[in-house]
């Protein structure tokens, strides 16, 4: 009996050591490259990761968190060795597919319908999708909740206009009940919050086609004066202020602080608050709609899939792992960071998130990513610094759109 159990012990370890032998000779190893972003969205990648790894044991997944990811990842296409999946932001998609760096999604994605039609939109080039959504952010209108209570102001609705937004901020005002040093809206003199007053107006960057259509004549130009008319005035009349003139570095911290009755952020700002100032009653809703209707704007990276790629199979099977129902219910259930990109989880991240959840959420319908054509850093340099000196009282809303239009009609002429 004694001989019969050895030799079935060594039989037994000839097979593992086979099986070992064999997996070892048939796993292939993906090479995937991120940026650092929170301690809590390293976790939760690796995480995702692992799990990935244990339910596909024929893959070795290698990450990389680079805090200087841009860069490397630059020189690494210009090498021609570069990972098989990575992230793209939404402003860098058209370089990366004009580049040929990118393999296209199409077909390998699963179920692309499932997937917010906005974020479709934003990784849609010359017809085809080339990459899903890794998750997502909304611009909504935050409020404190306090200094409304203190002011005697109702608090902002679903259904708030931009004379709802006025009205209000200048009911905090004369109020007199706001701090010394805080203002009813930090807004900075930005394009990409501009952009969302543009939308409300009924401006595009692009027609149906695809084309940059932000010219000089016509609705988009009558949209774009509106839109920066509203924007700039709020700041001259006292109603609004950037967050450099408010000592902070950004908006959201003006709002954390206090300085600030209402801001338009991101669901970034959620965790942000929620880690930083734990103890401020605040609530969100979307962004107050203008004459055009609704309008949000949408921030988003996806995992892009390199095109020379010793292993598409694999590397497509993890992406569609991160970013297909699955992905986006434990993206839902992780409760922090960036939504969900799959309709299927809205639901999961409310639940998740809480009460400010939904006025994030709500948008998805309305929203645009505001990215413009490769190359057009300088148009949006311009329409920044003349939104700043607008602030200043120095141009009026006219002349901010009139220069940027001269910067975009060059830039598309080249």
């Amino acid at each position: 009996m004694r001989k019969v159990s050895l030799l079935s012990l060594l039989l037994l370890v000839i097979v593992l050591v086979t099986a070992s032998v064999a997996l070892a000779q048939d796993q292939v190893t993906i090479n995937v490259w991120g940026h650092g972003s929170s301690p809590a969205e390293d976790e939760a990648l690796n995480a995702a990761i692992a799990a990935f790894e244990e339910a596909n044991p024929d893959v070795n997944v290698e990450l990389l968190i680079s805090a200087d990811y841009g860069t490397q990842l630059q020189t690494a296409f210009a090498s021609g060795t570069y990972p098989q999946a990575f992230y793209v932001g939404q402003s860098d998609l058209a370089n990366y597919v004009n580049a040929g760096v990118m393999a296209a999604g199409d077909d390998n994605i699963e179920n692309p319908e499932g997937i917010y039609e906005s974020l479709r939109n934003t990784f849609t080039l010359n017809g085809t999708l080339w990459c899903p959504a890794k998750d997502f952010s909304n611009l909504a209108l935050e409020y404190n909740t306090d200094l409304f209570d203190a002011a005697g102001v109702d608090y902002p609705t679903a259904d708030w206009t931009w004379d709802d937004l006025r009205a209000a901020a200048q009911a905090l005002v004369d109020s007199g009940t706001l701090p010394e040093g805080t203002v009813p809206l930090a807004l900075n003199a930005e394009i990409d919050r501009w952009f969302a007053f543009y939308v409300q107006a009924g401006g595009t960057f692009y027609d149906e086609e695809g084309n940059w259509v932000f010219g000089s004549e016509g609705a988009n130009h009558d949209a774009a004066v509106q839109a920066m008319d509203v924007y700039i005035n709020l700041h001259l009349d006292g109603l609004s202020a950037s967050s450099s003139d408010l000592g902070q570095g950004w908006p959201g911290e003006s709002f954390g602080q206090g300085k600030a009755a209402m801001t338009m952020e991101g669901n970034w700002i959620i965790g942000y608050l929620n880690d930083q100032f734990p103890d401020l009653n605040w609530g969100a809703v979307e962004l107050p709609a203008g004459p055009a209707g609704e309008g949000t704007l949408t921030f988003s990276e996806c995992w892009g899939v390199g095109a020379e790629n010793p292993h598409p199979e694999q590397t497509w099977r993890f992406v569609n792992f991160l970013t297909g129902e699955d992905g986006a219910m434990r993206t839902a259930s992780e409760g922090f960071g960036g939504m969900p990109p799959r309709v299927a989880a809205a639901d999961a991240w409310v639940e998740a998130v809480g009460d400010v959840a939904p006025a994030f959420i709500n948008g998805s319908a309305n929203a645009v990513a505001p990215v413009t054509p490769p190359g057009f850093g300088t148009f949006r340099d311009e329409l920044n610094s003349g939104i700043a000196l607008a602030f200043e009282g120095t141009l009026l809303a006219e002349d901010v759109i009139n220069q940027a239009v001269a910067v975009s009609d060059e830039l598309a002429n080249e």
